[in-house]
């Protein structure tokens, strides 16, 4: 178990502990297989998908094909595991206040991250990435049958420097227990932005490859 550093052990100890409850396949996941159905503009498509480790490929027509495989290789990317201390637990923190949002814990990383934590689940995530802010709200959480988490619901606001808000997507994740691993089912999404957007990503038959 890594030792938390001595600058700031309350901030880190709390933020290890949240991040440990969150579920992640393992470094040697082998990927799967499924049947995919993918509705956007309007449109519902099928084809395929085929991931080897957590790189997806997606069989689909070429505008659906790259937006259907950047938001599968999102919900296995945040599945990837990374030890705490080669990750966030790397940077110093502090821990700025608590509120009903939870403990602020502000990182000094390249990102300016700050994390509130609450319950011993992570609330809320600020970060600011290429020019703009954004934060990720977790509302809601689905819970394995060991107890670890996976991110159900959570809203993602992008604010530009000067704090306007430029879009607001809402998501809803679904999974299902395929053989030994908890794998994405199904994402929705609803994004306001310059107009009304969403998608739906659906999959069906999932098997985990041999």
């Amino acid at each position: 178990m890594p030792k938390p550093p001595p600058e700031a052990p309350p901030a880190w100890a709390l933020l290890r502990e949240a991040r440990e409850r969150i579920y992640t396949l393992p470094p040697d996941f082998p990927g799967f297989r499924a049947r995919l159905a993918f509705h956007w503009q309007g449109i519902w498509q099928w084809g395929e998908v085929a991931a080897w480790g957590f790189a997806p490929e997606v069989h689909l027509t070429a505008n659906a094909k790259s937006l259907a495989e950047r938001e599968l290789a999102s919900l296995l990317g945040h599945r990837r595991p990374i030890p705490f201390d080669q990750g966030e637990g790397r940077w110093p923190m502090r821990l700025v206040e608590e509120g009903p949002l939870g403990a602020r814990i502000a990182l000094e990383d390249p990102f300016r991250s700050q994390l509130w934590v609450r319950n011993g689940r992570i609330a809320l995530i600020q970060r600011h990435l290429d020019g703009e802010i954004l934060r990720i709200h977790l509302l809601s959480w689905r819970e394995t049958d060991d107890g670890r988490l996976l991110p159900h619901r959570f809203l993602r606001v992008h604010q530009d420097l000067r704090g306007r808000v430029c879009r607001v997507g809402v998501y809803r994740d679904e999974y299902a227990l395929v053989g030994p691993y908890w794998l994405p089912r199904e994402r929705e999404v609803v994004a306001e932005g310059e107009g009304l957007d969403s998608l739906v990503l659906r999959m069906e038959e999932m098997e985990v490859r041999g």
